[in-house]
């Protein structure tokens, strides 16, 4: 659901930093201004993914207690909680404070792929965790954990998320029982997390200001091996904030990768019209990893309507070549190989590789296979 480490530029989404319902509340009322230096814009570029993560877990909390879950079951193309959201995954949310001491993560066994991912109000990711066999402890670096045997992740802020994914492959009930086992203990601390007011209009100026700086460190290669920390100072200020701009709730390089298409492989725009092969080739993700493809609305960033109610393929769904690649065919009616629904909307096709494998090219081809 989010994007993180950028393999071609993602030219075309000024406005994909609008979160959709997760980051519609206002951290305070606005202070007036008119225009702003490059020295304001630099230094609000160090809170902006603090600002997204405070917006995100008031707007959370508005309905959630701290240090429960909540979960979104499969998504569809009606839910506009974060942008570029996998079809076929059950997420889960917990917002949740360390100011009373460190909290225990217990989850259950799973046979298909589920992760734990632990982010702090920097949006630092100091942990992600895939199909833990163990409990998880969550700490300060002043507090003593009470399972030295346990995962143990130690957060820069008092106030943290973690989010679970859980892939679902025609066994929801199963996954929803699941995730009722995937319990927190403690988090119910201090949920305060205070920042200065934003002038009015900053944030908008820094927003137009790093879309253009996307494009050049994307064209660049600048944020090829990543843009989110485990961290403070792993990266850039400037690359977290693009990165956070165009999908919070990212994660680290290692976990997993990107690429992304608007045109084809001769640089013509995608004619929501057309017919499109994409060829994703073999070797990209470790064995207890996937692949997942999926369109999304250039206008909505999310899930693209449709009658057969397909809206990904992934590794579990697709029929592999002889060779061990995919190839899928992106289409109107969604007829073809590894048929994918587009219903000539306008579109842009998301390739994730989960667990990649170390120095892998994660380059798919798209192809127009109809005349223009």
């Amino acid at each position: 659901m989010r994007i993180m480490s950028f393999v071609t530029p993602l030219i075309g989404l000024a406005s994909i930093g609008l979160i959709g319902a997760a980051t519609a509340a206002a951290q305070s009322k606005p202070i007036q201004k008119q225009s702003f230096d490059q020295s304001e814009i630099d230094a609000f570029i160090e809170v902006y993914p603090q600002i997204k993560q405070v917006r995100m877990m008031q707007a959370w909390l508005e309905d959630n207690s701290p240090g429960t879950f909540s979960f979104t079951g499969l998504v569809d193309p009606t839910d506009a909680t974060v942008v570029s959201p996998q079809a076929t995954v059950d997420y889960g949310y917990n917002w949740f404070s360390l100011s009373d001491g460190p909290v225990i993560l217990t989850t259950p066994a799973y046979d298909r792929f589920f992760s734990v991912a632990v982010y702090d109000m920097r949006h630092n990711v100091p942990a992600v965790i895939v199909n833990p066999d163990k409990p998880i402890v969550i700490k300060r670096p002043d507090q003593a954990s009470p399972d030295e045997d346990a995962n143990i992740v130690t957060l820069e802020t008092d106030q943290g998320l973690v989010f679970t994914r859980m892939l679902v492959v025609d066994n929801l009930n199963e996954v929803r029982a699941l995730s009722k086992q995937i319990i927190m203990q403690g988090g119910a601390g201090d949920m305060s997390y205070p920042l200065d007011p934003v002038p009015d209009g900053l944030e908008a100026t820094t927003e137009a200001y790093l879309v253009g700086e996307h494009r050049r460190l994307s064209a660049e290669g600048a944020l090829q091996k990543g843009a989110i920390p485990k961290k403070s100072g792993d990266v850039p200020p400037k690359y977290l904030a693009v990165a956070v701009m165009i999908g919070q709730l990212a994660t680290p390089f290692d976990f997993v990768r990107y690429w992304s298409a608007f045109a084809d492989v001769d640089g013509s725009p995608i004619d929501p019209d057309g017919r499109y092969r994409l060829d994703v080739p073999a070797g990209l993700v470790k064995d207890n990893g996937y692949i997942s493809v999926t369109p999304y609305s250039l206008e909505t960033k999310l899930l693209i309507p449709n009658e057969q109610q397909i809206y990904d393929r992934t590794s579990y769904t697709m029929e592999p070549n002889s060779d061990g690649g995919y190839t899928i065919v992106l289409s109107p009616d969604g007829l073809g190989q590894n048929g994918l629904p587009t219903s000539s909307v306008p579109y842009y096709v998301l390739l994730r590789a989960y667990l990649p494998r170390d120095g892998v090219d994660v380059t798919a081809t798209l192809s127009r296979i109809d005349e223009r």
